[in-house]
């Protein structure tokens, strides 16, 4: 938004507010927004798991770890590449974490084993996981 912003230019308003008001900001504007940059700073003012809870998703996998369910979401974009979640549960604290992962991963294992840093999802076996 700064890049936007240091060019004297404020962009339309494709939905009702401006960016910083998050207050304002639906799922359904992000799934509107048509300007990719603006829809990522939205996306990312609004949160992933408020953005789930809005619009859902197409579950792609689900498997069980240490905090019980976890859940691989895929949100498709017309013009730009699809949304990827992992939705895990810490095992601690029992809070639910949405986390971005690439497009292209296939599973929940090969989505942890990415956050985790392994490129081969086989080398990826935790013993603990919190």
């Amino acid at each position: 938004m700064l890049s936007l912003m240091s060019k004297g230019r404020v962009p339309k308003k494709p939905v009702k507010q401006r960016p910083f008001e998050t207050e304002s900001i639906t799922g359904q504007d992000i799934l509107n927004t048509q300007n990719v940059e603006l829809r990522r700073v939205l996306l990312e003012r609004l949160g992933y798991e408020k953005f789930l809870q809005q619009v859902g998703g197409l579950i792609r996998d689900r498997d069980q770890d240490a905090g019980g369910e976890r859940q691989l979401i895929y949100i498709p974009f017309e013009d730009d590449e699809a949304l990827m979640v992992l939705k895990v549960i810490c095992p601690s604290t029992k809070h639910t974490h949405i986390l971005r992962v690439p497009p292209y991963m296939q599973n929940c294992h090969q989505a942890a084993a990415w956050i985790a840093g392994f490129d081969n999802p086989d080398d990826y076996h935790p013993v603990i996981e919190a």
